[in-house]
């Protein structure tokens, strides 16, 4: 009851400020709110190219993007423990005319955008295995305080990009949203993986970096997030038992959430941590197969047509306490495992179904095409 009432005395404060600011004039300008970036990322490009907009970026602590395109004094750190750069985004937020988020930001249940104000959610996976918003099952057990501070920041999503109708269905059962407010345009960061260019830049620039990958098979093993493995001592997978059977041909690259702190683990010839440091995307185009669980990474992975083996180590209890929105064991385009030798034992015979995750692929990429940022700067600023 204490955090709630902090909560709710951090927004009154904020709503007062932002009413204040909404008293000047709505302005010309792209304001992005972003925890992650990545979609803000490809977007900027064709912003500038496209519109007379001036571009700010609200910077949240977790975000490590650098956003090349935007003036540098236009980049700002979003965070109420620097109450000046508080004040500007709030000033921004209240002032923009277009704009963009990626995430839930409880910001926003302060920010009673005007009618000429045009808010599009860029949410930060391009597909969903787990539930959230209204479908998350913690709700039922949290304070009416707080169902009320998601209804009004959910309600503030005039706009959602898709890539897929499954992720419109998605969006409008977890966010109560209507049909018309799903631009299928595919998502800004999916254009990354049709520029064949801009992929070859980044792989050469991975081998470089990481020269332990030449002539080994790359394997990726990317876990979602778990609320209690902040501090984690180690990794699901017995690293040790990978080595012995597949460190003559292998190399695994070990990708966690930035939140997740590993307090155990050591590079050697078969693993190397790049939980820090490497963009996702671009460890994507150096990883031949990917071990992964309930992540978004694979919506994305399969553009590129290569393997994946799904560790749902906890599959039973995950599906109890977060809960997933389809059938995972029958659905998901790899096969699913549940232990170390059963994700060896798939690598070493080599079994995938590759007319699966092209079928995946087509699905959930329906509407991507390598222009999804352009398109959806064409819809935002000259509808």
């Amino acid at each position: 009851m204490i955090k709630e009432a902090a909560i709710a005395l951090y927004l009154f404060i904020l709503n007062i400020i932002f009413n204040f600011f909404s008293l000047f004039p709505i302005k010309n300008k792209t304001v992005m709110l972003t925890s992650f970036g990545d979609n803000m990322e490809y977007l900027i490009e064709d912003i500038n190219a496209e519109t007379q907009s001036d571009i700010f970026v609200l910077k949240e602590p977790r975000c490590r993007k650098s956003f090349a395109g935007v003036k540098d004094r236009n980049i700002i750190q979003f965070s109420p423990k620097n109450l000046l750069s508080l004040f500007k985004g709030m000033y921004h937020l209240a002032t923009g005319k277009y704009i963009f988020i990626d995430n839930y930001h409880v910001v926003l249940a302060a920010c009673n955008f005007r009618k000429d104000v045009t808010c599009t959610q860029l949410w930060h996976a391009n597909g969903a295995v787990k539930y959230f918003g209204w479908r998350d099952k913690t709700i039922a057990s949290r304070p009416d305080s707080a169902y009320k501070r998601f209804e009004k920041v959910y309600s503030r999503f005039h706009n959602f990009a898709v890539s897929s109708d499954e992720m419109a269905y998605i969006f409008g059962e977890a966010f109560n949203s209507k049909k018309d407010s799903m631009l299928k345009t595919g998502m800004p960061r999916t254009d990354f993986f049709y520029n064949t260019q801009a992929m070859r830049i980044e792989k050469k620039n991975l081998y470089s970096l990481l020269p332990q990958l030449n002539n080994k098979k790359v394997l990726l093993y990317a876990p979602t997030f778990r609320d209690n493995q902040l501090n984690a001592a180690r990794v699901a997978l017995d690293l040790e038992l990978m080595k012995k059977q597949l460190g003559e041909n292998c190399h695994l690259l070990l990708k966690l959430h930035p939140a997740v702190e590993l307090s155990s683990l050591n590079n050697n010839d078969f693993v190397t941590d790049v939980s820090s440091g490497y963009d996702i995307n671009a460890l994507l185009t150096v990883t031949d197969i990917l071990i992964t669980d309930y992540s978004s990474i694979p919506f994305e992975f399969s553009i590129l047509n290569k393997p994946m083996i799904f560790f749902s180590y906890d599959l039973d209890d995950y599906k109890k306490e977060r809960g997933i929105w389809f059938n995972y064991e029958t659905y998901m385009p790899g096969p699913v495992v549940f232990n170390t030798q059963s994700v060896i034992s798939v690598i070493q015979k080599n079994i995938f179904d590759m007319e699966k995750i092209k079928d995946f692929n087509k699905q959930w990429n329906k509407y991507s095409d390598g222009s999804a940022s352009k398109r959806l700067v064409e819809y935002i600023y000259n509808k």
